[in-house]
């Protein structure tokens, strides 16, 4: 790399953060709804009730961005981002447009960066670190209710992907380890005859959970709620089969080693424990830059939030007093944003 070369890269990575800005800015202020049809630049300021100067700036740059198209027609949001950008009343949860004011959040809260690597992540002011609290009991519903549905909605697609690899079949009795609202649980035994379930979580998640749960007839005595503590929480015998999906890179390697231990407790000599997780490759590669990009956003999330290897995870699971431990590589990605995930099956 030469030292222009170097340069223009060190500039790139400069504008990335104002691209970012500008268009979670331009959602913040409803330009893209107010562009749903094409309109005049002098109309769409003044629906806007924007000052001149500043209006220019915000839509000459979404135009070169492409988050704006203009014709002689005027401006207007481009048919392929219109789903996520436009807002409408009883328009189906988007996950981008869900990240659009999630990571809204996440930059003020990283505004002060520098701070948060000197103190591991202390001094973040980030709200979702309300889920970290001792005492989950007093854990925000809103904060809750909040998180889960953006759970809620990108399970499906991960769910599909774990049946694909593995066989549920083979087992009686699933439990679900930070099982969010039950969501995860639920899917596996809807697809599974024969399989009954349960999942643990915070409260203020299971509440949420047996709502939906009474929506369900169809898996009444199916599926069991438990609100508690993961680490506190008896874990209750008679599951062959325990599952942690996204959730074990939430705490440090102690942590994961305790509630690893407490899972292998719980199992029967033939069960089995599966950690579904995206997992970083053994060394540091390209291509599974946003996860390393992600791994910033958790600097905001809580002081131990991190992704591992497949060998670091088999590290805690042997520590954990685990011995058989297989790693299965599902066919496909369940979505674009959730590259690199793994299955660890792991045997008492």
């Amino acid at each position: 790399m030469t030292t222009a070369t170097g340069e223009k890269r060190l500039l790139e990575l400069l504008d990335g953060f104002l691209a970012s800005k500008v268009l979670m800015t331009a959602y913040k202020l409803d330009l893209f709804t107010a562009a749903r049809e094409p309109i005049a630049r002098d109309a769409l300021r003044a629906a806007l009730d924007l000052p001149e100067r500043s209006f220019r700036i915000v839509v000459d740059a979404c135009v070169a961005l492409g988050l704006l198209h203009e014709d002689e027609r005027g401006l207007v949001t481009p048919p392929a981002l219109a789903p996520f950008l436009v807002r409408a009343e009883g328009r189906p949860f988007q996950t981008t447009t869900y990240l659009l004011e999630y990571y809204d959040e996440v930059y003020r809260a990283l505004n002060d960066m520098d701070a948060l690597v000197r103190s591991d992540g202390a001094t973040s002011p980030f709200k979702l670190r309300d889920y970290f609290k001792d005492d989950v009991a007093a854990i925000d519903p809103q904060v809750a209710a909040e998180y889960s549905r953006y759970m809620d909605a990108t399970i499906a697609r991960i769910v599909e992907v774990v049946l694909a690899t593995y066989p549920f079949g083979q087992h009686r009795r699933l439990l679900d380890l930070c099982g969010n609202t039950g969501s995860f649980c639920a899917a596996i035994v809807a697809a599974t005859p024969g399989l009954t379930g349960a999942f643990l979580d915070v409260p203020a998640c299971v509440d949420i959970g047996r709502r939906q749960l009474a929506a369900r007839p169809e898996l009444a005595g199916r599926v069991d709620a438990i609100a508690g503590d993961l680490f506190r929480t008896p874990l209750p015998p008679g599951f062959d089969v325990i599952t942690m999906c996204r959730s074990a890179m939430d705490w440090g390697d102690a942590k994961m080693v305790e509630v690893y231990r407490r899972a292998r407790e719980a199992l029967p000599p033939d069960g089995r424990f599966l950690v579904i997780e995206r997992m970083l490759p053994a060394r540091v590669l390209p291509e599974a830059l946003p996860m390393y990009l992600r791994g910033v956003y958790f600097l905001a999330k809580s002081e131990s939030t991190r992704y591992r290897s497949p060998q670091e995870h088999v590290a805690l699971l042997r520590a954990a007093g685990f011995t058989a431990i297989t790693e299965l590589e599902p066919p496909r990605a369940p979505y674009e944003f959730f590259q690199s995930m793994r299955i660890l099956v792991a045997g008492p």
